[in-house]
């Protein structure tokens, strides 16, 4: 049973739904693993942003995705996914 509840914002929907199915697959799968270990930076590229509370992200090749965790609730927000240059604007 995961550990989090992971809750998709609109935008982070529409991103995913324009991706090939590859990159999509990867994405949903760094998502899912986001259930169990939403701190876990060993296996994938996780940082915390600078300036931001309880704001993550992770890096999947030039993807990324801003996410915050409500520890309390234990409950994940993705705000957004979008390639790097784009995505802290």
């Amino acid at each position: 049973m995961p550990g989090y509840q992971v809750f998709l914002s609109r935008q982070a929907e529409k991103f995913i739904q324009n991706l090939d199915k590859k990159q999509a697959k990867r994405i949903f799968q760094e998502i899912r693993d986001l259930q169990n270990h939403p701190f876990y930076t060993r296996r994938h590229d996780i940082a915390r942003l600078q300036g931001r509370k309880n704001y993550f992200r992770i890096r999947i090749g030039n993807l990324r995705i801003v996410y915050k965790i409500f520890e309390k609730e234990k409950e994940i927000y993705v705000e957004k996914i979008n390639r790097r240059g784009k995505i802290y604007k």
